[in-house]
């Protein structure tokens, strides 16, 4: 994934905060329990979140424990205790995720870097392997966004839009997939399109964040990016990408609106409603005129 999905912790409270880390440690260790132990370097915000969206549309009740942590046995660490497949599906997604992300590396890197990636390929592709057994339909969506990505990239005419769609059409099936997967309340058709139209829009802010803070990057290595594609100069980003970046995510909270509140409503309106605004802002200030008129004094 790409790391912009993430609280903000200034505005949550000390048990919101709690209840977010118990989330966060609990995928790590399933990631260790259902992969392997370097799995856990896999871990993401990102897939954090998703796992948060999960549980909040369950009707367990909030409850962690106290254990060692598994990376650093010296500290403990509070675990989210939950029968549901949230965490399982969470884990999925990360390894599925970096699997593709190393194939396309692959594709994209260096010598070395090349040479680094091929021997990590066959491990994590084990890992992926494991994944598709579980969650055949997680894994076919991440798939399918990496070979689309890569017929987008290869058209010199792609457009932004087409650009993003790969990134969103997967995570709309990712999110639609928890209905089939998960003892969700009021689960049926209403509440898939619901999941549906709340991924496809967190893609598409998703995709649109990462390419707009890549741009400098990808200009002066000649790497894909929409936006440099369009020919669109770097002081008019901001301009070009605040008005999709809101529509995306005001699309987005407004699909989240439509579900049902959950245990972890608070934290998950704190990404949506603080985080990610806060994220967009931090990204588009690169590339305000007078930020770089103050770095060349």
């Amino acid at each position: 994934m790409f790391g912009y999905i993430r609280a903000d912790r200034s505005q949550l409270s000390e048990r919101e905060f709690a209840d977010y880390k118990s989330v966060y440690c609990a995928l790590c260790r399933q990631l260790g329990v259902e992969y392997s132990v370097f799995a856990r370097l896999m871990l993401s915000y990102d897939c954090t979140f998703y796992a948060l969206l999960i549980l909040s549309l369950t009707d367990e009740p909030p409850s962690c424990y106290t254990a060692r942590c598994r990376v650093n046995p010296l500290k403990k660490c509070s675990y989210a205790r939950t029968s549901t497949e949230a965490l399982s599906l969470a884990a999925a997604l990360s390894v599925s995720s970096v699997y593709y992300k190393l194939i396309d590396n692959i594709a994209d890197s260096g010598f070395f870097s090349r040479l680094l990636y091929r021997l990590l390929k066959p491990v994590v592709g084990r890992w992926n392997r494991r994944a598709a057994e579980k969650y055949p339909d997680i894994e076919q969506a991440v798939h399918r966004m990496s070979d689309d990505q890569r017929t987008v990239e290869s058209d010199p005419g792609c457009s932004v839009d087409r650009a993003a769609e790969p990134t969103a059409m997967m995570l709309s099936t990712v999110c639609a997939a928890v209905e089939r997967h998960v003892a969700i309340r009021h689960s049926n058709e209403n509440t898939r399109r619901i999941l549906s139209t709340f991924g496809y829009f967190l893609g598409r802010w998703i995709y649109l964040m990462d390419a707009a803070d890549d741009y400098d990057k990808d200009q002066s290595s000649g790497g894909f990016n929409p936006f440099v594609l369009s020919h669109i100069e770097r002081d008019a980003i901001p301009e070009a990408v605040l008005p999709p970046l809101n529509h995306a995510l005001s699309e987005t909270l407004l699909s989240y609106g439509l579900l049902e509140k959950g245990r972890y409503d608070s934290i998950i309106m704190n990404i949506l409603c603080a985080a990610c605004p806060k994220a967009q802002t931090a990204v588009l200030s690169k590339y305000q005129t007078g930020e770089e008129d103050e770095k060349s004094l």
